[in-house]
């Protein structure tokens, strides 16, 4: 699946004075009708400084622009467009944003006053939106980039979000390019205290209830695709990398299929698209308190089994995370989390508690499409973990045992 790198590499990194001296895998994803990978690419200039660069190759190179490095994997003759971050060609704002010298004459122009900042990358997904938090002597703000089409959708999404009653935070500066300013929402991320709510039903019941107040949001747009939408691609990048698995994953997908044939006529709601931790804020002295709600560029229309499933998930894949770092008290606190939630959300909402189970299921074997091609021996553990997690989401497939 991955391309010729070691000879991509280096040719896209020829004309810029860097030598290549090693890289290492980082991501894969969907990109337009191609894949964009990510690597850490590490170089070595001339006078002997080093660097690391994220380094992407995509395979569809109808969005390159002059950023971009046009070449060819020398293995297929398939043409590629290399690029590196900031350079972003579908989030042309990203590179202004990045440079502490730059951004204050730009904030300037949009009214907005700071001296002497410190930025630092929130949250980046190449060819989509990148989060860069900014702290001066007079604030602290969040500069987030997306593409130039979406600047206006997004803040009337805000400001619908906002008239519901929601705690996103408040866009105070827009441009064209791609640019929104966001002001700090209070509080802290729920990941960081996620301890403390593993045992507090309040804040699982706020979660639902904040489910509620989103589904009555008036948007129209659909929401972002989720691993379901994809779960062909998802099933094929998967059973390549695990090709010695492949009878086991073809088993998952086809019994999620058998029971997503039955949601023809669910109705859709407006849903976050994109839910877990890091995109809830909750309140220090009491974390059961949902204070912020980040990211609804995702949302819009969407089945409203979604949001609890991408949460879910995101609970397992993060207490996977935990275990694998030695700190089991935090793993099983996610995993608690996890089984309250589905158990609330199925009390919730009855009617549509079966379509909970295959929605997680797609959501986890997505996290382990994303570890298998890595192509390390921990990815590929990972990815056989979750396999193990999506089978239990259904609680058992025959012919899926490992």
């Amino acid at each position: 699946m991955w391309p010729n790198s070691a000879e991509v590499l280096p040719a896209a990194f020829a004309g810029s004075g860097l030598a290549v001296v090693a890289f290492r895998p980082h991501s894969v994803e969907p990109s337009g009708h191609g894949f964009l990978y990510g690597y850490e690419v590490d170089t070595l200039a001339a006078d002997g400084t080093t660097d690391t660069v994220l380094t992407f190759i995509d395979t569809d190179v109808t969005s390159v622009d002059a950023t971009s490095v046009l070449t060819t994997d020398p293995s297929t003759g398939q043409q590629l467009a290399v690029w590196a971050y900031p350079a972003d060609p579908l989030l042309p704002a990203l590179a202004g944003v990045t440079y502490p010298d730059r951004v204050p004459e730009s904030l300037a122009a949009l009214g907005i006053a700071v001296t002497s900042p410190t930025l630092s990358v929130a949250a980046y997904r190449p060819g989509k939106r990148a989060v860069i938090r900014l702290d001066s002597a007079e604030t602290t703000l969040f500069l987030k980039v997306i593409r130039p089409d979406r600047v206006a959708p997004i803040v009337a999404q805000h400001e619908a979000f906002r008239a519901q009653g929601l705690p996103v935070p408040r866009v105070l500066a827009s441009r064209p390019d791609g640019l929104l300013v966001l002001e700090r929402v209070p509080g802290v991320p729920a990941g960081h205290r996620v301890a403390d709510l593993a045992d507090d039903p309040r804040f699982v019941q706020q979660i639902v209830d904040l489910g509620r107040l989103v589904s009555g949001v008036r948007v129209a747009n659909r929401a972002q695709s989720d691993a379901l939408d994809h779960a062909g691609w998802h099933r094929r990048t998967l059973g390549s990398a695990l090709p010695d698995r492949a009878a086991e994953i073809d088993v998952l997908y086809a019994e999620i299929d058998r029971r997503r044939a039955t949601w023809a006529g669910d109705p859709l709601t407006v849903i976050h698209g994109d839910l877990h931790l890091e995109q809830l804020f909750v309140h220090p002295a009491e974390p059961w308190r949902v204070t912020g709600l980040l990211d609804i560029d995702t949302a819009g229309l969407g089945h409203p089994a979604r949001d609890a499933a991408a949460l879910v998930a995101h609970l397992v894949v993060t207490g996977q995370w935990h275990r694998g770092n030695g700190d089991e008290a935090e793993a099983r606190a996610c995993e608690r989390l996890a089984d309250e939630l589905s158990r609330t959300w199925a009390r919730a909402v009855p009617a549509l508690a079966d379509r909970l189970a295959p929605a997680v299921a797609s959501q986890l074997l997505a996290h382990a499409g994303g570890q298998a091609t890595l192509g390390t021996d921990t990815g590929r553990r990972k990815a056989v973990q979750l396999l193990g997690a999506a089978r239990g989401a259904l609680g058992g497939v025959p012919g899926a045992s490992s």
